[in-house]
């Protein structure tokens, strides 16, 4: 094992070699800024590129509809190109941030058995390298934005959500559920086994347990509210 000499190189290891990659940042947790700013950064560029393609008429008529049929009363200023973007650059960067503080906790919570002690930081660092991968989702999303030459639904073009896959409309009962389960979620538990199992006294079978558990209660318990609601 070669441990990653460099925070741009522990990225790259997360593609290539991850347990290299972790190996570095149980060392060096203060690397974990450099895909943190990476994964806030990206929806820039993907949110601008996709209302710059967009048809802004088509758009708002279409919002307007979709969310009206929803019983949700919507004034045509929230509606402006600026207002679009902001909400959908912010809702990004809240979601991953809440997304990677979470894990983190349930990482630091779920590790408390094994012999070796962990703080809440070093899992902090762990799961912002865990949830690079959404990188890869924005890019997959701004190609798609970029050579589709139809228009498409914000939450339609983000190819990060299952939502991406199924497009299914704003007044949809699942929308907010296909919105939510991130397609890359094996990927994310491939990440997180490897974390665990590298930084854990955990067998295959608890660390595996560790890593599918909370994104299968979300797969579990958010259908279950649809539902019931």
């Amino acid at each position: 094992m070669t441990l990653s000499k460099n925070p741009f190189v522990a990225v790259l290891d997360l593609l290539r070699s991850p347990i290299d990659c972790f190996a570095a940042i149980y060392e060096r947790p203060k690397w974990a800024f450099i895909p943190y700013l990476i994964i806030i950064l990206s929806p820039f560029f993907m949110w601008f590129s996709y209302f710059d393609n967009v048809d802004m008429v088509w758009l708002q008529q279409t919002l307007l509809a979709q969310l009206s049929n929803n019983g949700q009363l919507i004034e045509q200023d929230w509606l402006t190109k600026d207002v679009l973007i902001a909400g959908e650059i912010f809702s990004d960067i809240f979601g991953r941030t809440v997304c990677i503080f979470v894990l983190a906790l349930w990482l630091n919570l779920s590790t408390k058995g094994n012999r070796y002690k962990h703080s809440y930081g070093k899992w902090l660092a762990a799961s912002c390298f865990i949830m690079l991968p959404t990188f890869v989702g924005d890019i997959a999303s701004l190609t798609n934005i970029i050579f589709n030459t139809n228009n498409i639904m914000p939450n339609a073009a983000d190819l990060n959500s299952l939502n991406g896959l199924l497009k299914l409309p704003l007044n949809h009962p699942w929308t907010a559920f296909t919105t939510t389960v991130p397609l890359l979620a094996p990927w994310y538990i491939a990440l997180t086994y490897t974390a665990v199992a590298a930084w854990t006294d955990f067998d295959r079978a608890k660390a595996i347990i560790v890593a599918i558990l909370p994104w299968l209660l979300t797969l579990i318990i958010w259908p279950v509210m649809i539902l019931v609601a």
